[in-house]
């Protein structure tokens, strides 16, 4: 497996990883822009409208019927928050030239997904007046409205979501990238078409290639379906840690459910600005988490959910881009106390030193496990090399796993002492009576 990094145009860069290991090839073109209150639910409508026809795929039927002549290649296009940034990404996964039957050897898949993918991001539908199509913009609004309206009927990411918001009010990792119902209709298919005038004109694209062509190969299919593309590179500035309130913060919501949802933030504010020149410490911070609410036998799912039994589920996830610590759990309402102080004492009980080297040793191998799987894996190789270019770090897997294990426990300690509270987050369960949540929590 080679990796190497080339430039496409001034706003394009292609990260290309020759790995012949899988029957199938990875291309990903992920358009990272800052995060912002009024341009992020513009791009978030946008992505839509790009999936409801092109110059030469007018409908949705057309496109998925050149995708089943490219041998059932697969596109789809995800939309999220990395930090402080707002990232689409469109990813196609196609068979490999090499495994084609030999009356079909001529075909030039990579090509034709190229093709397809410039198709639908520069050359959308519109009406007679140069405007984008009225009627895929107001389809898509709807949609989109439809989708924010059901966000609460997922209540354990609902919960996440309004936890985030409120923790990281101010900041644009605490924004909402599909805005708010008011936003979206009211927004014009003139404002809508002038967003991805300027996103044409102004953008950055980091494309990453996975499978057997060469970087030769990629470059010449980018150069025949982008060549005529020139935006200026828009200059994405760096993830700012996130600062704790003076004092913590507490919020309550009530909805008419069966089971609570409790979510808790701390924070570790300054000590993450300068992580990025410090993997080691870095490592210890992934090893904490682990131990503390990741791997099976962590002490949140030990002590707090299987001997305690006080809640369905909980664990906790680190952000590494903003220096967030995260807690999850489904309760039952009356249980909200008891939860939140049994959790609080889990970390604690870390702060204070008092783990084991065997429970240290395990998130280690729990974590070793997950770093040597990712090789399998070309969604996870993209992902870690995505996180790493906007983190702007170098490390391969490799490296940073042979970090993780040289943790010990008072590494694990010592910056576990660096979480101080910051916001917790309760959906309260209003509803009595059989059937009103989901069990698989």
């Amino acid at each position: 497996m080679t990796e190497t990094t080339r430039t496409l145009n001034p706003a394009a860069t292609l990260r290309h990883t020759r790995d012949g290991r899988f029957k199938t090839a990875r291309l990903s073109l992920f358009t990272v822009m800052p995060a912002h209150p009024d341009g992020s639910p513009l791009t978030t409508l946008l992505f839509g409208i790009y999936r409801r026809g092109s110059e030469h795929y007018p409908r949705l039927a057309l496109l998925n019927r050149r995708l089943d002549e490219l041998y059932g290649t697969t596109l789809t296009i995800r939309n999220y928050l990395h930090g402080d940034s707002h990232v689409v990404v469109y990813t196609a996964e196609m068979p490999e030239q090499a495994f084609l039957p030999p009356a079909d050897s001529h075909m030039d898949i990579l090509g034709g997904v190229m093709e397809l993918l410039a198709d639908m991001i520069l050359r959308p539908l519109r009406d007679g007046d140069g405007c984008l199509r009225r009627a895929a913009v107001e389809a898509e609004k709807t949609a989109l409205c439809d989708s924010l309206r059901s966000l609460r009927n997922d209540t354990r990411a609902y919960a996440g979501n309004r936890l985030r918001e409120i923790m990281c009010a101010g900041e644009p990792y605490g924004l909402s990238i599909g805005g708010t119902v008011e936003q979206v209709e009211a927004m014009t298919v003139h404002e809508v078409t002038n967003h991805h005038k300027a996103l044409l004109n102004a953008t950055r694209m980091e494309v990453f290639y996975t499978g057997r062509a060469s970087a030769e190969t990629v470059a010449a299919a980018w150069d025949k379906a982008f060549g005529g593309w020139n935006p200026i590179l828009i200059q994405t500035p760096p993830t700012l840690p996130h600062k704790p309130p003076v004092t913590p913060r507490a919020h309550t919501e009530d909805m008419e459910v069966s089971q609570g949802k409790l979510c808790m933030g701390w924070s570790c504010g300054e000590n993450f600005t300068t992580l990025r020149d410090r993997p080691d410490e870095l490592a210890a911070y992934t090893v904490c988490n682990e131990l503390f609410g990741v791997m099976q036998s962590s002490r949140l799912f030990r002590h707090v959910r299987e001997e305690r039994g006080l809640c369905y589920f909980c664990d906790s996830a680190l952000d590494m881009t903003k220096g967030i610590l995260w807690v999850s759990c489904g309760i039952s309402p009356e249980s909200r106390a008891e939860a939140e102080t049994a959790i609080r004492a889990e970390l604690t009980t870390i702060q204070e030193g008092n783990i084991t080297p065997e429970e240290v040793e395990l998130a280690k191998l729990s974590l070793r496990n997950a770093y040597r799987q990712m090789g399998d894996s070309q969604s996870s190789l993209e992902v870690f090399a995505l996180n790493r270019m906007l983190g702007g770090t170098h490390d391969t897997p490799e490296a940073e796993l042979s970090r993780i294990m040289a943790v010990t426990p008072a590494d694990v300690a010592r910056v576990a002492k660096t979480f101080v509270p910051d916001t917790v987050f309760f959906l309260n369960g209003t509803a009595r009576g059989e059937g009103e949540e989901d069990y698989d929590d």
